[in-house]
């Protein structure tokens, strides 16, 4: 279920910190009657609720914060994630080429980013085999 509320963040033309309280609270209450129906506790949408929360930060600290701790989406996910920031936080049509130019800065720094994620879990895999 989580992955179906994350993978149509792409339909999201902009959102705002209404929208944002709103998702979270709507997903919350998705989670409780679920849990109410099926007796367990969905953690899923945990995952999902924390997706939309990300939208609070600005694109560098969502970077930094897949460096700090760990990567908990796709590549794609966080693509989609920050072009939803950027489409949500346009202050004017003047500065819609430095906001794309951003963008794609965000974009290759995120590329760069799960590139060395997946280089260093390959190591860790090659290394463990090695043992």
């Amino acid at each position: 279920m989580s992955s179906v509320i994350i993978s149509n963040a792409s339909y999201i033309k902009e959102i705002n910190n209404g929208g944002l309280k709103k998702m979270s609270r709507n997903i919350l209450a998705l989670q409780q009657n679920l849990t109410n129906i099926t007796l367990t506790h969905e953690l899923e949408l945990e995952r999902a609720r924390f997706y939309y929360e990300l939208l609070y930060q600005k694109p560098e600290e969502i970077l930094r914060n897949i460096v700090e701790q760990q990567k908990r989406f796709t590549k794609s996910e966080y693509v989609e994630l920050i072009q939803l920031y950027y489409r949500s936080n346009r202050s004017s049509k003047n500065n819609n080429k430095r906001s794309e130019k951003q963008l794609n800065l965000h974009l290759v720094k995120l590329n760069e980013i799960m590139e060395n994620e997946s280089d260093s879990s390959s190591e860790e895999k090659s290394n463990g085999a090695e043992l």
